[in-house]
């Protein structure tokens, strides 16, 4: 019985994490799929790109959410499980990234993961000093902001610092089920991020300019309006 509890939690933080938060609130504001517009993801960075930072800020915080609640609520329930407390972070990333509910075409995951990372990172369960143990979050966390600050490039960041994690998690003598999890969710991540891959290898990614920089405008790409594709424009 205990075993079909866990199975059956594991499967509710997947079923959480398929909550496509972006999906819903573009479909309530416009009555529209997000997926249609911008990069065609139902992340907040596209929220932010088709209603607005206001509300793009919002979906982001919620994502992130997504992935603390789980982790947090299972650690409350089961304190001692290792390896449930890793495949419930594994199950919810999973379902943000393919969610049931709208034909497994969901997010790029950073926001959730970075959620499930920094639920795992606050909680007391490994004999270390408290600076030690949340190091994985705040490791993660500045490797993006350094990378993106270098290069302008919101994806390489993501990238690096998602396979950044596990490392940590490692070194810093974490359960090995948490490392093999956050190997899981940085392999989860590449694997959305793959036409992103292809064009830093191209050399083509596209980057954030400051001031000084290329202004963006975002328009539809009339060659392709079946997927409404967004084009940066000087």
């Amino acid at each position: 019985m205990i075993i079909l509890i866990k199975i059956l939690t594991v499967i509710i933080a997947y079923l959480f994490g398929s909550i496509p938060t972006g999906y819903l609130l573009y479909k309530i504001k416009k009555g529209d799929d997000i997926r249609k517009y911008g990069s065609g993801n139902v992340g907040g960075t596209n929220v932010i790109r088709t209603l607005g930072t206001g509300w793009g800020l919002f979906i982001i915080i919620i994502d992130m959410l997504k992935g603390f609640l789980p982790v947090l609520a299972v650690y409350l329930i089961y304190p001692d499980d290792f390896i449930l407390l890793a495949a419930v972070m594994v199950a919810v990333v999973l379902g943000h990234v393919f969610p049931v509910f709208i034909k497994f075409r969901g997010g790029k995951a950073i926001a959730t993961t970075f959620g499930a990372i920094a639920g795992i990172s606050s909680l007391p369960f490994i004999m270390e000093p408290t600076w030690l143990r949340i190091l994985p979050m705040f490791l993660g966390l500045g490797v993006w902001v350094l990378i993106f600050v270098i290069t302008r490039i919101v994806s390489l960041g993501s990238l690096i610092a998602a396979a950044s994690v596990p490392v940590c998690f490692y070194f810093t003598r974490y359960p090995m089920a948490v490392v093999i999890a956050g190997i899981i969710c940085a392999l989860l991540i590449f694997i959305k991020h793959r036409e992103n891959i292809k064009r830093l290898v191209r050399g083509e990614e596209k980057r954030i300019k400051g001031k000084g920089g290329h202004k963006w405008k975002l328009r539809s790409d009339r060659e392709n309006p079946e997927e409404g594709l967004m084009v940066l424009m000087r």
